[in-house]
């Protein structure tokens, strides 16, 4: 498959393209998006697309310098210019320079976008020689291969191993008996969990090059004769090495490869920073290789691995792993309430209470899958109107390796919420002054049926300039925040005092009992009898 790199430095941009447009409708795998010219050529240095999709206004060198740059050294890229600007003479320069077309890109629809690169891959086949199609086949062959790695790694993980007989696909498991031996290779992205964010696209495409380095680099000579190899992937940056040979293994051959795996990753990209699990040698004998074995030979690598998010100290992880504590469900269901609730009511010391205790080492160790999974879950968009500050934290989550990385997101995200509800609660001088003074009026006339249009003549306003100017300065519309006000009320009511369902609905303002039940769920993701129960 042909590939296919953009380049822009508004990152909502990139998000669009990168995962809202199917690129492989046109021939294309997209395989990154840089934030500016500098980034693209040295992704570009990397792996060479077929074509290059350029902004014209960044930072630093502009899209058409970056051009300029691409068609001198690497004249066989298609370029194609996506811009805001319409004018006269950023087109004359893109002419100039040969690029293969300029696009307006806020103005051009996914299908259009589509094909115009659809007839840039037909353009790019047509003037490909014979070695150079074949080359694609192959490569596109390798793809396939490798997508169907995947798919087979994750169902063999998701049914623990029971996969049935006949999905073993035994050709990628040929020659492998008499003794068999994992090594599970991890890394981490370099950077801020900004600067390290990437599409699932991108984060595959890694995965990918990495093990078929490793496939090509570790080869029968190096590993010892008579042994074979084959590399699964595992999730999105996680890869198991799988080593059968007719002679026994042992640990210091295992570690040796080991060394030699995290030599090849650094030579291959120094950014990145990598570790890795050996685990112990099984006598498997002249039987084919069951499913069971190879998914045996994951998860115990994967549960390695986990010992390097509390112990980093050295690359290659012990085949002696931590015995980690699993989290009680009684008790997360506890800890996410807890935050949800002074998140909802914009509790900024009920907040810091809430989640003091995540970065407080237990004994035992927590397993890192359950303290990740833990924390993703306190952040639920669904119960909570997040600022895009903490939404971009919490997508980065699951890249976190270890307990120094971890307890550090923790810091920049309680600054996060600390900078929100501090500017929620208390609306700094620049908000307006009739936004604070709708707000007031809000809090102080909740139980009553207020509408924008009396805020509106409140403030001397055209009603629906009031409405995109509160929309503009709180976030969120007149009836959102009027409902939240509402529900916040109503959680202190169900709380504290003894007042019926019903009772409590009536005294937020809400006459339709259900309406308020769905209202109040929606909020708070509890119904307000579970609520009341305190089986939340």
């Amino acid at each position: 498959m042909l590939k296919l790199l953009m380049v822009d430095d508004e990152k909502w941009v990139r998000d669009r393209f990168s995962e809202r447009i199917p690129w492989s409708d046109a021939g294309f795998a997209f395989i990154g998006a840089a934030s500016g010219a500098e980034e693209a050529i040295k992704m570009i240095e990397r792996e060479t697309p077929h074509l290059l999709l350029t902004d014209i206004t960044m930072p630093g060198m502009s899209g058409l310098e970056l051009a300029a740059y691409v068609r001198k050294r690497w004249p066989r890229i298609r370029i194609i210019i996506l811009t805001a600007y319409s004018e006269f003479e950023y087109a004359r320069q893109a002419i100039e320079l040969g690029v293969d077309n300029y696009l307006i890109k806020l103005a051009q629809t996914p299908d259009i976008i589509l094909g115009i690169c659809r007839k840039a891959a037909d353009e790019i086949e047509q003037e490909m020689d014979v070695d150079q199609k074949l080359e694609l086949q192959l490569q596109l062959g390798r793809e396939k291969e490798w997508a169907r790695k995947r798919q087979w790694t994750e169902r063999l993980l998701e049914e623990n191993g029971s996969a049935n007989g006949h999905s073993m696909p035994l050709a990628w498991f040929e020659g492998m008996d008499g003794y068999l031996a994992g090594l599970t290779l991890g890394w981490s992205m370099p950077g801020s969990l900004e600067q390290a964010a990437s599409s699932e696209d991108e984060l595959a495409q890694l995965q990918r090059h990495i093990g078929e380095l490793l496939e090509k680099r570790l080869n029968p000579h190096k590993i010892g004769a008579g042994s074979t190899l084959v590399v699964l992937p595992i999730k999105q940056r996680r890869l198991c090495i799988l080593i059968g040979s007719k002679q026994p293994l042992n640990t210091l051959h295992l570690n040796q490869l080991a060394i030699m795996v995290l030599e090849e990753l650094k030579a291959f990209n120094d950014t990145l920073r990598c570790f890795i699990h050996v685990g112990p040698v099984l006598e498997v004998g002249k039987q084919p290789l069951l499913a069971k074995q190879v998914a045996d030979r994951m998860i115990e690598g994967l549960d390695g691995l986990a010992s390097y998010f509390y112990k980093p100290e050295s690359a290659i992880v012990s085949k002696n792993a931590i015995a980690f504590r699993r989290l009680d469900p009684e008790l997360s269901r506890e800890r996410i309430a807890a935050v949800v609730k002074a998140l909802q009511r914009e509790n900024l010391e009920a907040y810091q209470e809430s989640v003091s205790m995540m970065t407080k080492l237990s004994d035992p160790f927590i397993n890192p899958a359950d303290l990740l999974r833990l924390t993703r879950q306190m952040f639920n968009r669904e119960l909570v109107n997040l600022p895009e500050s903490v939404i971009t934290r919490i997508s980065g989550i699951e890249r976190l390796e270890t307990w120094t990385d971890y307890c550090s997101w923790w810091t920049e995200t309680n600054q996060a919420i600390h900078e929100w509800l501090s500017k929620r609660l208390h609306p700094p001088a620049a908000v307006r002054k009739e936004i604070q003074w709708m707000c007031r009026y809000i809090h102080e006339h909740y139980k009553e049926d207020v509408q924008v249009s009396e805020l509106a003549k409140l403030v001397q306003l055209h009603p629906s300039y009031a409405g995109q100017m509160f929309k503009q300065e709180v976030g969120e519309n007149f009836s959102e925040y009027m409902n939240r006000v509402r529900m916040e009320k109503a959680s202190e009511l169900l709380e504290r005092t003894t007042m019926k369902i019903y009772e409590v609905s009536g005294a937020v303002g809400i006459s339709d009992y259900r309406y308020f039940c769905k209202l109040f769920k929606s909020y708070t993701g509890f119904t307000p009898t579970q609520y009341k129960n305190k089986q939340v």
